[in-house]
């Protein structure tokens, strides 16, 4: 629009428009300079109130829009790119952002990301400081507060208070045990459930190992004592010693010579009748070392004028020996839990036996239950393997299995035995690694540590023992 146009346009609205017989004088008028000046005037601010308010109009959609930072969590790897592109706000041009000190992240300009490892619990209000793109490097950035909120680890809500070291039952509320066991190396470790420190209870998980290198034999046990029973740790403890001592004595007598005899024929031969007679070697001795474990708890409850279900427990160990046709593994299995043989080459893994569940979540069988041996009930809890080679063979409390395989029936799945090996290379939110190749000193460290693992609901002490 001419100034002309524009001067009568703003007279006509003004309700005095200019008639034909005026254009003359019009153009007269328009001719005048400080009418010039005054029309150019009103044109450039007019110009400027419309550039200001499209100007504050888009800094205001800016403000409007609603940024959500994603939650952090303590002690845990925080990263947030900032797209404003992607995000909608087109018209934003330079930014950065100011965050409060101490929090442990800070803002990277190059990548445009928000990232550490947060330090602090809370609500934080962070400054996202920005221009329009249009402005000029030197125009004052505007301000928006943004909320980021940083959830507390949940580790750090629970206490770990010591358990009584006076207590005649009293045991170390973690441990672990790294060894030589033939061609391979075991390592186990044993650490007391969050839901126990928490109140400075007892851990009631134990175990147990030895190897004969003479002979070639090697046991590994494992028990969890019921919580609901009091001196249940001391019976975890009493069935593993007992086993293993067992062991000792069965290697030292004449017994073993018969087991080995049949499993040699087995080897040579692997036939249906060779195969039953193996089966019943490992029966009677496995049967006999269960329940020597069950017998010396009875002692003990009686000597002490207690229940034997005051120590209940549960109880699985396994007897492993490599012959040139590869390794012999026997196991006896009673209550939950889990033992299996993985080979990772192949993803696969043998479970030997299924865990005893009762109807209600957290009931299990016991060893101590009277009914265990009677009428041979025993015999379906003992099963032996031969396997070429493998990767591991883990046995573990239900402080492991449940969270790591959530059901007896995902103990059967292969795809669980591989993601608890990855978890255990580092493969989880924490990135804890078990140093299976590290000294006997760094493969315990590092398999305790493993076992700090964070999972939601679980809380149990947690006991797991690897032969590699």
């Amino acid at each position: 629009m001419t100034k002309q146009g524009f001067v009568e346009a703003l007279l006509r609205h003004k309700g005095i428009p200019v008639s034909e017989n005026q254009l003359a004088l019009f153009d007269k008028f328009m001719m005048e300079e400080h009418i010039k000046q005054a029309v150019e005037t009103i044109i450039n601010t007019q110009n400027e109130i419309v550039e200001s308010w499209k100007e504050r109009s888009l800094i205001d959609d800016i403000l409007q829009k609603q940024i959500i930072l994603p939650n952090a969590k303590v002690n845990k790897q925080y990263s947030f790119t900032f797209d404003p592109a992607g995000i909608g706000l087109q018209e934003m041009g330079d930014f950065e952002w100011s965050i409060p000190e101490g929090l442990g992240i800070t803002f990277d300009e190059t990548a445009n990301t928000i990232a550490g490892t947060p330090l602090q619990p809370g609500e934080f209000v962070l400054t996202l400081l920005f221009r329009l793109k249009h402005h000029p490097a030197d125009k004052p950035f505007t301000e928006k507060k943004i909320l980021l909120v940083i959830n507390p680890d949940p580790k750090s809500l629970w206490q770990n208070l010591p358990s009584d070291e006076q207590d005649k039952y009293w045991q170390p509320d973690q441990a672990a045990i790294s060894l030589p066991f033939g061609e391979r190396k075991l390592v186990i470790a044993s650490k007391r459930g969050r839901s126990h420190a928490h109140e400075g209870k007892f851990r009631d998980d134990s175990f147990g190992c030895d190897f004969n290198a003479e002979k070639g034999w090697g046991i590994i046990a494992v028990a969890d004592g019921a919580g609901s029973a009091k001196y249940s740790r001391k019976g975890a403890d009493i069935a593993c010693k007992a086993a293993v001592n067992s062991f000792r004595e069965l290697l030292s007598g004449d017994k073993i010579a018969g087991l080995e005899e049949a499993i040699t024929a087995y080897l040579n031969d692997p036939s249906e009748d060779s195969q039953k007679k193996v089966s019943a070697q490992f029966i009677e001795q496995l049967g006999k070392l269960a329940f020597t474990s069950q017998g010396k708890i009875k002692q003990e409850a009686q000597e002490n004028g207690a229940d034997i279900k005051d120590y209940s427990t549960t109880l699985i160990f396994a007897l492993v020996k490599k012959y040139a046709a590869g390794y012999v593994i026997s196991s006896f299995w009673v209550g939950d839990g889990g033992i299996g043989i993985y080979q990772d080459t192949t993803g696969e893994a043998f479970v030997m036996g299924t865990p005893d569940s009762g109807e209600f979540a957290g009931q299990t069988r016991f060893l101590t239950m009277s009914d265990i041996f009677a009428n041979g009930a025993y015999v379906n809890r003992i099963r032996f393997k031969v396997v070429p080679d493998f990767t591991a063979l883990l046995l573990m409390t239900d402080g492991l299995t449940d969270p790591k395989f959530q059901t007896d029936g995902n103990l059967q799945k292969n795809e669980y035995w591989r993601q608890l090996w990855q978890d255990l290379g580092g493969a989880n939110d924490d990135s804890a690694k078990v140093n299976f190749t590290g000294t006997p000193e760094e493969a315990k460290e590092s398999l305790l540590n493993w076992l700090d693992f964070w999972s939601p609901g679980n809380h149990d002490d947690r006991t797991i023992a690897i032969l590699y």
